[in-house]
This record gives C-alpha cells, structure tokens and sequence, in this order.
C-alpha cells in the first residue's frame, strides 16, 4: 500500500513540476529593476499555484522536491532567458516547496490560511532570497532589490490568494 501511494506521488509530483515549468518558464511576465532595465526583479507567474498545489496534496517533501526538480530542468530548458541556473535559486525552489506543504498539507482549504501561506511566500522566501541570489550574481545590490521588489511582491499577495484558494475548493 505504501509503495502504491509513493508511486501516485512521483506521479503527481512529476506532473505539476511539468505544469511548473510550463507556466514558469513560458509564460512569465518579468517585472524590470528602473536604474537597470536588463535585470528583472519579480517574476509573474503560475509558479506559486504549482508549489501550493504540491504542498497541498502531497506534503512537504514532494513539495519540495517537485520544486526543485521543476527549478533544474526548467533552467536545463531555457538557460539563457529567466531560466539561468544558479543553485541558490533551486533552495529558494525548495524553501518555498517546503513552506507550502508545512502550511497547507492536509489541512482544508482555508482563505485566511492561503492568504497567510501566499504572504509567508511572497515576503519571508521569495523577496528576501531572490534579491539575495540576484545580487550574488551580479544584479542590483541587495537592499536596493527588497526595497524595488517589495511593492510588487505585496501587491501580488492578494491575486495570488485568491487564485490558489479557488483552485484548491474547486479540486
């Protein structure tokens, strides 16, 4: 029976890393820092949906490893447009895989709990490490990239919530 149950969750897993890397990769609106046009610092897309949804169903370890897992080959797929690997980008793949599955694994689906899990995402994983990596590899300094990225990533929140708890009451 376990076995059973580990094989429906690779499944699954593999799924929505798929569907993950789809809607991230390919169509993502970039969000663009002013003083330096070239360098995006906010990604819009699905991505947050792929995470919850694993979380979700599955736990925090296949959340996590789908996250990253959709991280690797996404950045295999597209190296040179937003998909440039950097290993700090995959632990903020798995930091927010983990924190997704933590907060929504079986628990029912929850406005108030999605809004807290997309803000948790949005301001104590996404801004702070993306701003982290984006500095370390040669993008805007990292307080700079908070301070830009932070008005994005709140507004964000809200749409984010209302998107990922419709999904999870419809499923």
């Amino acid at each position: 029976m376990k076995r059973g149950f580990e094989l429906r969750a690779l499944i699954l897993t593999s799924l929505i890393a798929g569907a993950e890397v789809a809607t991230t990769r390919l169509l993502p609106w970039l969000v663009y820092y002013l003083p330096s046009p070239a360098t995006p610092i906010v990604r819009v897309s699905l991505q947050f949906l792929w995470y919850g949804m694993a979380g979700w169903l599955l736990g925090p370890g296949w959340a996590m490893g789908g996250a990253m897992a959709g991280d690797l080959i996404g950045a295999m797929l597209n190296p040179t447009g937003s998909g440039t690997f950097f290993p700090g980008f995959t632990l903020t793949a798995a930091a927010s895989g983990l924190l997704f599955g933590f907060m929504l694994h079986k628990r029912k689906p929850a406005w108030w709990l999605a809004l807290v899990t997309v803000g948790l995402y949005q301001l104590a994983v996404a801004l702070p490490l993306t701003a982290l990596w984006s500095s370390h590899i040669g993008g805007p300094e990292f307080m700079p990239a908070v301070w830009t990225a932070l008005p994005w990533r709140a507004m964000l929140i809200l749409p984010y919530t209302l998107v990922l708890y419709a999904v999870q009451k419809a499923l």
